[in-house]
């Protein structure tokens, strides 16, 4: 063993706090980082196996009402030049759930579908698919977080089911109740598959809302370009459209937050793991750097000595890069194997718990390896060789004078004002000299203060925009339409609307049967009649023969109508007479007169229906460009005069758009804006021309305008509107219904945000105050190490120990304090221009918002953690001997 290989063990017990912090930040941070990359990359190969293992759906097309056979072929028909597609009944209900035994009264929704074996099939973790018509499949996430599981009875819209398996969809990978919402929903919200039995009957069910009447589709190429895909899609709308069926909403399965959200978030996820563990590892060099720095100046004689007697200047630099790399490498390993065994569960808990995934299996990954393991101590050992290259560019005299931090010749220190006592200058002195440990301490410092503030800003940041959300809504309900249909009405118009809904709840081709021989009997009828109309004018055997074989037609077309009906009364539940009933008042009203609406068939109470309003919505996409996605913009049509959205202008032309649009993507007053409409295709030029440019807070996403120019720029019929506006809660037919939101819904929403997200808060606190522990320790302790002589020179003078830590501690505990506060800015901003980055490629705004509070407390605690570091220098002080200044330097 050479001689300065000797000097390592003995380097690494004298300096073993501040190696040992350095491993311990390292490793900790690796592990976490490895262990969390690995649980990812298991996801995202267990979610990429999923779109062929369980036929995942490449699209779905939503109909207001269930569409025909030939409306079907005219879709599929319409993709044949990219090789052709099938369409699945993906029929769903959601229905209200409630616990037999212990609810809470808190309204719970299951979207459920009948057993699908064809696309979207169902992963189960427990039990079996359902059999029997009262057996159900509940997803995982919302059967944990509801303490559901097997042999457990439920109520769906009031009849009884037990839970026969637990189970994961994968078109429902994140339990989103609505696509366009900004997150999932894992508490109120869920989905389930019964037999088609129990399917049927829950449709039966008193109260239960209607089918959504939901298409999946599969390519027959199922590795087409999005781009083919999208145009073979819109030309399926098309399709649909010129048949005569209503399409509510077509979701390409890129732009179907299902099932691409938890492998979006867990991509950002692992890129804001990798930045964070960049970051911490860059700092730390930065760290060795200067603490190398303060040990080289420390035994600089020592330096000058091995150089002027032939030590060559590589070896001195290998040797003072051995123990950083040596720790450095250790710490690398030691960490990504430790993360792989020990963190890999816990970090996968994190996205099992928020997202519904098929059993976990570990993939391993050689570039998880590299990244955690090579990179960073290869980084490390990088610039822990360029600052000791930098350093040891001196010359051996250099070094013997103790000159090596820069200048050479004689130092004179910076001239400070005669009028400022000896203790300020003392300090400043301290602070001066050690001008680089106490920049590197600030960056440390704001760092740490990041994640700290992050982690205490994150739930007051959900409660605000939670409060947001709840208080957006104009009224106590919101309901959207499948179509117009008006409240207010005759008892006979009613009764007419009703017997259509009636009628058109069968199968079409019965009616379609019906109408036909109708048609046949009055031909026959016609046909008969100029028969015996030519028997009376020229009586002859032949006419009358055929006279009589006319009436027998008519017979045998009467016989035939009667048979169609009674199939249609079978399958309407009633007898002939009831059906013929059922025709004649629903021949009273001209169904295929658009400017004719559709009655509700409820009569509901008369200042019900006068304190609500009408509305039209529509969502269009904008393009967030630079590969970030489209946003989805509502744009609603609103009266000129509301009485809900209150102070909002939109009399005249003009184009409100909601806080959250401007403050999102810095749109401002007289900018025109392009929205593209993704089904027809179209493009619109909005121009925020109001009063008032924006309204509503900065969670508003949606633009108004008045109905009237709603209906005009859409071309939709002057009395146009899908949607309304109550205090009150409305019956509404469900036949129209599509969904109802109220404060309560949209603070689920926000309440679910808050809990996934409260997951995190211990492990970033923890972390910030670790870095902060440790970067406070290592660098001020370089600045005690760096004037042990001169407090030793203190000691032989007769200061105390408690009056040097008052010099030493207190000009760190300025310096400390000051970081604290000053990088606050810093730290928001910062903030401020993550949270923006993060979430551009998502739905919606959330503003960071700090209260006083939290940047308080992120002050109190990092200070808190200094006093502890402050507690172990004083002991170092204590330790220096008064022998550290009979030591002889030149």
């Amino acid at each position: 063993m050479t001689p300065l290989a000797k000097r390592l063990p003995r380097e690494l017990r004298r300096n073993i706090g501040k190696y040992l912090g350095i491993f311990l930040l390292m490793c900790g941070s690796i592990a976490l980082t490895s262990g969390f990359l690995l649980a990812a990359h298991s996801i995202g190969c267990l979610i990429d196996d999923m779109r062929d293992a369980y036929t995942i759906e490449d699209g779905r097309v939503t109909t207001s009402f269930e569409v025909t056979d030939d409306q079907l072929k005219a879709a599929e028909d319409a993709a044949g030049d990219v090789g052709g597609v099938t369409l699945y009944k993906n029929f769903s209900i959601d229905a209200i759930i409630k616990k037999t035994a212990g609810d809470d009264g808190t309204k719970r929704t299951l979207r459920t579908y009948a057993h699908r074996a064809k696309v979207d099939i169902a992963s189960y973790c427990e039990g079996k698919e359902p059999k029997a018509d009262d057996e159900v499949a509940i997803d995982r996430v919302f059967a944990t977080n509801n303490n559901l599981s097997v042999g457990d009875k439920v109520e769906l819209e009031g009849r009884t089911y037990i839970i026969c398996g637990i189970m994961t969809q994968p078109d429902s990978q994140a339990l989103f109740l609505n696509n366009s919402d900004f997150t999932v929903n894992t508490i109120t919200y869920g989905v389930a598959e019964v037999a088609d039995g129990g399917f049927a009957a829950l449709e039966d069910a008193g109260g239960a809302p209607a089918y959504t009447y939901t298409y999946s589709f599969t390519f027959t190429d199922r590795n087409l370009p999005t781009a083919d895909r999208i145009d073979a899609e819109q030309d399926m709308v098309e399709a649909l459209t010129d048949a005569d069926a209503r399409v509510d909403d077509l979701i390409d399965s890129d732009s179907n937050q299902g099932i691409g959200y938890a492998r979006d978030d867990v991509d950002g996820d692992s890129m804001m793991w990798m930045t964070l563990l960049d970051i911490i590892i860059v700092i730390m060099a930065f760290v060795f750097v200067v603490l190398t720095d303060a040990t080289i100046e420390e035994e600089s004689a020592i330096i000058g000595t091995l150089l002027a007697s032939g030590y060559r200047r590589r070896e001195i630099v290998l040797h003072y890069l051995a123990l950083p790399a040596i720790v450095g490498v250790v710490a690398a390993l030691l960490g990504t194997a430790l993360g792989v065994a020990f963190f890999t569960e816990p970090m996968r808990s994190l996205y099992y718990g928020s997202y519904s995934l098929p059993p976990f299996q570990v993939y391993w990954s050689w570039e998880i390896f590299v990244k955690c393991a090579v990179v960073p101590a290869a980084a490390l050992i990088l610039i822990t060789l360029v600052g000791l290259l930098r350093k040891m560019g001196k010359t051996p005299l250099q070094f013997l004078r103790h000159e090596a931090s820069g200048k050479s010749g004689t130092k004179r220190g910076l001239q400070l004002p005669e009028r400022m006592g000896f203790v300020s200058r003392f300090r400043l002195r301290i602070f001066l000299r050690n001008l680089g440990n106490f920049a590197t301490l600030f960056v440390g410092i704001a760092f740490a203060s990041l994640l700290l503030l992050f982690g205490l800003a994150i739930l007051p940041t959900m409660t605000h925009y939670a409060d947001n959300l709840e208080t957006s809504l104009v009224a106590e309900h919101q309901y959207t339409l499948k179509a117009p249909v008006e409240l207010e009405g005759t008892a006979e118009e009613r009764e007419q609307w009703s017997a259509i809904e009636r009628l058109q709840s069968v199968d079409g081709a019965l009616l379609s049967a019906a109408q036909d021989a109708d048609d046949e009997l009055d031909d026959a009828a016609d046909a008969a009649q100029t028969a015996a109309d030519a028997a009376t004018t020229s009586p002859s055997a032949e006419s009358l023969a055929a006279a009589q074989d006319a009436l027998a037609k008519v017979q045998d077309k009467k016989d035939a109508l009667y048979a169609r009906l009674d199939d249609l009364a079978d399958a309407l539940g009633c007898n002939r007479d009831e059906a013929i009933d059922l025709i004649d008042k629903a021949s009273k009203i001209d169904a295929d007169n658009d400017d004719i609406h559709p009655v509700n068939t409820t009569d509901n109470d008369a200042g019900a229906i006068a304190q609500a309003e009408k509305y039209a919505v529509y969502q269009l996409q904008y393009d967030r460009g630079d590969g970030n996605g489209q946003e989805t913009i509502s744009v609603y049509g609103i009266s000129s005069d509301s009485r809900y959205w209150k102070g909002l202008d939109v009399g005249g032309g003009c184009v409100v758009f909601g806080g959250g649009l401007l403050d999102k993507f810095g749109w401002s007053e007289g900018q025109k804006v392009t929205l593209d409409d993704k089904y027809e295709g179209e493009h619109y030029s909005l121009e925020c021309a109001g009063k008032d440019c924006a309204w509503g807070s900065k969670s508003d996403m949606n633009i108004y305008m008045s109905i009237d120019d709603f209906n005009e720029l859409f071309d939709n019929d002057a009395a146009y509107f899908n949607g309304y506006v109550s205090d009150e809660k409305l019956d509404l037919d469900a036949r129209y219904f599509a969904g109802d939101t109220t404060p309560d819904d949209m603070r689920a929403v926000g309440d679910q945000f808050i809990g996934m997200m409260s997951k995190m808060i211990g492990m970033m606190v923890g972390l910030a105050v670790f870095i902060f522990l440790l970067f406070m320790y290592l660098l001020t302790k370089a600045v005690i190490d760096h004037s042990a002589r001169s407090i030793s020179y203190m000691k032989v003078f007769g200061y105390r120990d408690s009056e040097i830590s008052h010099l030493y501690i207190r000009s760190i505990t300025l310096c400390v304090a000051a970081s604290l506060v000053l990088s606050l800015p810093v730290i928001i901003g910062s903030l401020t221009a993550i949270f923006r980055s993060m979430l551009l490629a998502y739905n919606g705004n959330i503003e960071i918002y700090a209260p006083a509070w939290s940047m308080v407390a992120c002050v109190g605690i990092g200070f808190a953690t200094y006093l502890v570091v402050a507690l172990l220098h004083m002991r170092s002080i204590k330790r220096v001997g008064l022998a550290e200044a009979l030591k002889v330097q030149e």
